[in-house]
Formats: C-alpha cells, sequence, structure tokens
C-alpha cells in the first residue's frame, strides 16, 4: 500500500490531493518541475502586464495560481528529496 502525504494547500480542513511517497525519485522530481515551470510561465506573463491594463481580480488569479503551483512544486521536491534518501542517495538533490 502506498504511504500518502497530502500537498500543503487545501481550501478545506480534509486533505483530498495526495502525493505518493512511494514514488521514484525521479517521478517526483519530475512533477515538481512541471508544476515550478507552469508557475514560471504564469510569473512570465505576470510581468509583462502594466498595472493601467490589469485588473485588481486579473492579478489575484495570476498570483493564487503561482502560488499554488508553488506549494505543489515544493511539497514534491521534498519528497523525492526523501526519496533519493530512500534510494541510497544515488540520485543529486
Amino acid at each position: 500500500m502506498a504511504n500518502l502525504a497530502p500537498l500543503t494547500t487545501s481550501p478545506t480542513n480534509t486533505p483530498v490531493l495526495l502525493v505518493d511517497t512511494d514514488a521514484s525519485y525521479l517521478d517526483l522530481q519530475e512533477c515538481a518541475e512541471q508544476r515550478l515551470n507552469v508557475a514560471k510561465g504564469l510569473l512570465s506573463g505576470l510581468a509583462s502586464i502594466t498595472i493601467t491594463t490589469a485588473h485588481a481580480d486579473e492579478l489575484s488569479k495570476f498570483a493564487d495560481a503561482a502560488y499554488l503551483l508553488l506549494e505543489d512544486a515544493s511539497d514534491l521536491f521534498k519528497a523525492a528529496h526523501r526519496a533519493a534518501k530512500r534510494e541510497g542517495a544515488g540520485h543529486a538533490v
């Protein structure tokens, strides 16, 4: 049976999104990198918006999405670090 850890960010006290901490280092690392790259893309888009053309609710949605992706990436990188140790530190961390 898989060992599951909840993601940090949840709108409720009941965790519903879980990370399989038994997953391989490479799988966890790849998922973390995907979220990090998407967050970077969002923030890059946000950086190109001028204050005169942006609406406050749009900026808030960009920030919320980037924050959520970065939180998920952080949780996944932590799990990948533990997996690397479990797998005998055969991967650079």
